[in-house]
């Protein structure tokens, strides 16, 4: 389990349960009753009698900082079991009282934050539905409190519907896939139990274009993946294009082939975009699958 690469200041606090008893399925997130920095919310977290603390916060600022690491459980929600299955946010206010103000600035980074927290952990669709149900939630649905404010309150509709269109456009990238086996096959839809409609004989460079988050999945051996995504390049590597990592591990290898050291693993579920700068074209394995190193990086 990966923190936020968005993080720009980290306090750990020993205000936490670690681990977390369960998979992480939502975002709470909660307000810090004033303007306050990173390093000042973090003073008050690392206080052991305070008995609080949360995985993230978004300053004054606008900067990002972790106290709790998101495989722990942080205190923060007055519920285990909402923070057992939520990361947790304190926003800074732009002003104390009324009705709670945050800039939009800090607004802006919140839903970064957000939207980095579900493309990592698999959270498809943010939904806030007003009540405990959805997986964004509130402080006050779980406690007798203000928190987040009136102001906040009332843009949770408006963080969700902005995270999920950008999780949405992530869904419909395109990446590339060279074909390199005898032959590819083309089933109806993700799944080997899925027929077999067609078969690309021809090797070369294909874009794929996910509509519906299946994501194309190549498979041992000839392996496959589906037709509506599939359209052939007339174009050679270097070109940048993206994976989507869903086994438990990918392993990496020195080089292209099988009979290469493995020399690491991403054990971090999520996509990735891998660039090709010698025309070697890093190449998933059957199972848990492999790529070259030198051309990962996360997105």
């Amino acid at each position: 389990m990966s923190n936020s690469p968005l993080v720009q200041y980290i306090k750990i606090s020993p205000n936490s349960t670690n681990p977390r008893r369960k998979k992480i399925k939502k975002i709470t997130i909660h307000h810090m009753a004033g303007p306050l920095s990173v390093e000042a919310c973090g003073d008050i977290f690392a206080r052991p009698e305070r008995r609080a603390s949360s995985n993230y916060a978004v300053g004054v600022d606008g900067r990002i900082a972790m106290y709790v690491e998101e495989k722990n459980r942080a205190w923060t929600s007055s519920n285990s079991d909402n923070d057992d299955e939520a990361i947790t946010i304190e926003v800074a206010n732009s002003a104390v009282g009324g009705d709670w103000p945050v800039s939009d600035e800090v607004l802006a980074r919140t839903i970064d934050l957000c939207v980095d927290i579900c493309k990592r952990n698999g959270i498809d669709k943010l939904v806030y539905t007003g009540d405990k149900s959805g997986n964004l939630t509130r402080h006050d649905m779980f406690a007798n409190t203000v928190c987040p404010g009136p102001y906040l309150g009332s843009k949770f509709p408006y963080i969700a519907a902005e995270v999920n269109k950008r999780l949405a456009a992530q869904t419909t990238s395109s990446f590339l896939v060279k074909v390199t086996a005898d032959a590819l096959n083309i089933r109806s839809g993700p799944g080997i139990t899925n027929r077999i409609t067609g078969t690309i004989k021809d090797k070369g460079i294909y874009t794929i274009v996910d509509t519906k988050d299946d994501w194309g999945k190549l498979k041992s051996g000839v392996g496959w993946i589906h037709l509506g995504y599939t359209k052939r390049l007339n174009q050679s590597p270097p070109a940048p294009y993206l994976v989507k990592v869903t086994a438990n591990k990918l392993n990496i290898r020195s080089g292209p082939g099988t009979n290469y050291k493995i020399q690491g693993a991403i054990t971090d579920k999520g996509t990735y975009t891998i660039v090709d700068t010698q025309g070697e074209w890093g190449k998933l394995k059957s199972g848990a699958g492999w790529i070259n190193l030198n051309y990962t990086k996360k997105i």
